[in-house]
């Protein structure tokens, strides 16, 4: 691995290993006192994000099924058609300068919304201060990917002083202590199913059982399967991280739904069949069928897949579970990257596409 490579490998690895911290740092960030309801109060909130300045939206939903008010992710121009006056855009980017996302910031203003901006800066942040709606700021100089804990952090509190997530604060606290402890401890609350896991004793980085699955997805294509809303959000999170991190392609599909159509689409060459490798993502929050589906589905598929890992968290609280899989996932694609000897830091595609498209007209 080259001196580049082995530079932002360390501070990607350093980054993951801090999701606790930048939970807890949260809570003083500035502009999140501002975030009240409206006096009229609101009936629905859309959260108008791209990549990872989106995936908060995902993981929280386990967060708001008791709640009577429902948020939806709005990954696109503009905003959904019903949105209009009484709703609530939340207009996630983290640079501030995410054009889809300033598209939705500028239709809610039209629309007559509620609006509330959760950024480090930028034209959004920009936005906010001359129409007069409020801006949580999170801290600039990451790779957006790598702010999670922040961006969800501000969230997750803003939802609850919004009335959407009971006992966020507490929630917050857990997590990032359960993510600390396990990170000095050197341990994880994540468990691996699935036979050998390659041949790494030790990992000086973060996290063995990551290690090893990421020996094992060395040249192949990994097929992510999640179970439970805890898992679907991870999962969208784990196929980002191998894209942007490892610089490798993945497949996502989700139960029950893999079962109506991706199931009968595994119909493999015999030469083709050591391509792949299956990983189960499981929330704690399936039922008998379900499970039923995933056990039955294992079977159906075993000679397409020689290499079915399901992956699993033993954490307390709904945002410890759901996290440990997002800070187990983010590791095992770091490791990937360092076996693939790419740096996990830079996005270039991105970048020349971002170049090509230059500023909206």
């Amino acid at each position: 691995m080259g001196h580049g490579n082995e530079a932002g490998s360390r501070l990607m690895f350093k980054l993951v290993g801090e999701l606790g911290d930048q939970l807890r740092k949260s809570a003083t960030l500035d502009g999140l006192s501002e975030v009240k309801s409206p006096a009229r109060g609101f009936g629905r909130v859309v959260l108008c994000g791209m990549g990872g300045s989106a995936i908060a939206g995902d993981l929280v939903q386990p967060l708001l099924a008791d709640g009577r008010i429902p948020l939806s992710v709005w990954r696109d121009y503009g905003l959904p058609h019903w949105a209009g006056p009484g709703d609530l855009v939340i207009c996630s980017s983290y640079s501030g300068d995410t054009e889809e996302t300033l598209s939705g910031a500028h239709e809610a203003g039209l629309r007559g919304c509620d609006r509330l901006a959760i950024t480090s800066g930028g034209t959004l942040a920009a936005l906010a201060s001359t129409e007069g709606f409020p801006a949580v700021i999170l801290p600039g100089g990451l790779p957006p990917r790598a702010s999670l804990g922040l961006g969800l952090g501000a969230l997750v509190r803003s939802l609850g002083q919004l009335d959407m997530v009971a006992d966020s604060e507490n929630s917050i606290a857990r997590a990032a202590e359960t993510l600390d402890w396990f990170r000095d401890a050197r341990l994880s609350p994540v468990a691996i199913d699935g036979g050998g896991m390659g041949s790494i004793q030790d990992d000086p980085e973060g996290n063995v059982s990551a290690a090893r699955l990421a020996e094992i997805l060395v040249g192949k294509v990994p097929v992510i399967y999640t179970v439970g809303a805890e898992a679907h959000a991870t999962g969208l999170r784990l196929k980002a991280q191998l894209n942007e991190n490892s610089k490798a392609p993945a497949c996502l599909a989700q139960f029950p739904e893999l079962n109506h159509n991706d199931l009968v689409g595994w119909s493999l060459d015999s030469s083709d069949r050591g391509r792949f490798v299956l990983l189960i993502l499981r929330g704690k929050d399936d039922n008998d069928r379900i499970s039923r589906r995933v056990d039955l589905t294992r079977q159906l598929l075993a000679d397409e897949f020689p290499e079915i890992h399901e992956i699993t968290s033993s954490a307390p609280g709904a945002l410890d579970r759901i996290l440990s899989l997002v800070q187990y996932g983010d590791y095992l694609s770091c490791h990937l990257a360092r076996l693939k000897s790419v740096d996990p830091l830079p996005v270039d595609r991105i970048t020349r596409l971002k170049e090509a498209l230059g500023k909206p007209q």
